[in-house]
């Protein structure tokens, strides 16, 4: 199972750089991206990691795992308080992560740590990319919360049983 592991410390420019680094980082381990599979991975990586810059600040700890066809990632950062949904205005700059995760992860998940928080997703990358929208602009400037799903495959099973370890971690919230 392929595995890359890196901190950084979280401006901007390192966050460009952190998520073209995972989609180079993906290409080099023999997984053919088209352009819109780069752009969906990016995105993901993007969200993490921004989310990281925002909340937390200070070293960001990355994890990606291939497993199969399902990409994990993985960003660790010092904040204990885990993401939520919030409701944003439709002209609001922020506030729709979880809705853009949601859209392009099989599973996205929080959990607190020791040290504050990992905040993870996994991108299928078989999935068909899909280019007609799919969520209503109006569903993701509201709190959304009754349209939470659960789609989890086998091998998205096997590769979280792998992943996580036993009961001992705190405070898990899983979204998919």
């Amino acid at each position: 199972m392929p595995r890359s592991r890196f901190t950084l410390e979280a401006t901007p420019a390192t966050v460009r750089a952190a998520r073209r680094r995972i989609a180079a980082t993906v290409r080099s381990w023999g997984v053919p991206l088209c352009e819109d599979q780069r752009v969906r991975l990016e995105l993901v990586a993007s969200e993490l990691l921004t989310n990281g810059l925002l909340h937390a600040g200070g070293r960001l700890a990355v994890d990606v795992v291939l497993d199969e066809h399902l990409l994990v990632v993985e960003v660790s950062d010092r904040n204990p308080a885990l993401p939520r949904r919030r409701r944003a205005d439709p002209d609001a700059e922020g506030g729709r992560g979880l809705a853009v995760l949601d859209g392009l992860c099989v599973l996205r998940g929080a959990e607190g740590t020791e040290t504050g928080k990992r905040c993870f997703a996994v991108v299928d990358l078989n999935a068909p990319v899909r280019h007609e929208e799919t969520v209503p602009l109006v569903a993701l400037a509201r709190d959304d919360a009754e349209h939470e799903r659960w789609s989890l495959t086998p091998a998205g099973g096997r590769l979280l049983g792998a992943l996580l370890p036993g009961p001992e971690r705190p405070t898990r919230s899983w979204t998919a």
